[in-house]
C-alpha cells in the first residue's frame, strides 16, 4: 500500500465523488452524444465539445432547439434526467476507492461534497456500497456555493467546527484542488485518466493514484 503516513494530519476529509471515487466521467464527457444515439437521432456536431462550455440548462436549451423541437423544455429536461438516473447507477467505483474511504475513516470524519444531484448519489451508493463511508452529504447546490472560489470548502468547515489546518480535501478536478489551495487548505489529488495530471500535481498538496494504493 501507498504510503499514507500524512492522513495522521487531519480529522476531517471533504471528499468528492464523480471521477475521484467514482469512475463516472466517462459517461459524463459523452452524456448528450450518447443521449442522442440511444434516442436514434443523427448528429453532425461535436455535441459534447460543445456541451463543455455550456450549464445544464444552456444544454437542454441547445438540444431542445435541434433535435427535439416536439417536446418542451420541460418535457426534454425530465426525459434527459430519467437517461442520466439510468446511466449514472450502471457507473462503478475506482479500483480501490473503498480502501482509500477505509483509511480516511480511520482518522476522523468524512464528509462528501459534490455537485451531483443528490438523488443520483443516492442511487450509487445503493450500487456501489458506500453509504456507510460518509459521515454527512454536502451539495454545492444546497450549499448555494461552487468549489471553484474555495468558498464552499470553507461553508462546509465552519458546518463540521473544524479547523483548516485539520482538513483534507480529496479532489480530481483542476479546478477543485485550486478553489481549496486559495483559501490555503491541503488537498489529495486523485487520478483520473479524463484529466490533466500533471499540472494537478503541481499544485496539490499531495497526489495518488487509487490503482496504485
Amino acid at each position: 500500500m501507498s504510503n499514507l503516513d500524512y492522513l495522521k494530519k487531519y480529522k476531517l476529509f471533504i471528499v468528492d465523488y464523480d471521477g475521484t471515487l467514482l469512475d463516472s466521467m466517462g459517461m459524463w464527457s459523452k452524456l448528450l452524444s450518447n443521449f442522442l444515439k440511444d434516442e436514434g437521432i443523427k448528429f453532425d456536431v461535436d455535441i459534447d465539445e460543445i456541451a463543455k462550455e455550456q450549464t445544464n440548462h444552456e444544454a437542454v436549451k441547445y438540444m431542445n432547439e435541434h433535435y427535439f423541437k416536439d417536446l418542451t423544455f420541460d418535457e426534454l429536461a425530465n426525459k434527459m434526467y430519467s437517461y442520466v438516473r439510468k446511466e449514472y447507477v450502471k457507473q462503478v467505483l475506482k479500483p480501490n476507492a473503498t480502501k482509500l474511504l477505509t483509511e480516511l475513516k480511520k482518522h476522523g470524519r468524512v464528509v462528501l461534497f459534490s455537485a451531483t444531484a443528490i438523488e443520483l448519489l443516492n442511487d450509487s451508493f445503493k450500487t456501489n456500497n458506500v453509504n456507510e463511508y460518509f459521515d454527512y452529504i454536502y451539495s454545492a447546490s444546497d450549499l448555494g456555493t461552487t468549489k471553484t472560489n474555495g468558498v464552499g470548502y470553507e461553508v462546509i468547515i465552519d458546518y463540521e467546527n473544524a479547523k483548516k489546518e485539520e482538513v483534507l480535501v480529496v479532489e480530481d478536478v483542476y479546478h477543485g484542488i485550486e478553489g481549496a489551495k486559495s483559501k490555503n487548505i491541503d488537498t489529495l489529488a486523485i487520478y483520473d485518466k479524463q484529466k490533466h495530471w500533471d499540472d494537478i500535481k503541481k499544485i496539490s498538496t499531495y497526489n495518488l493514484v487509487l490503482e496504485e494504493l
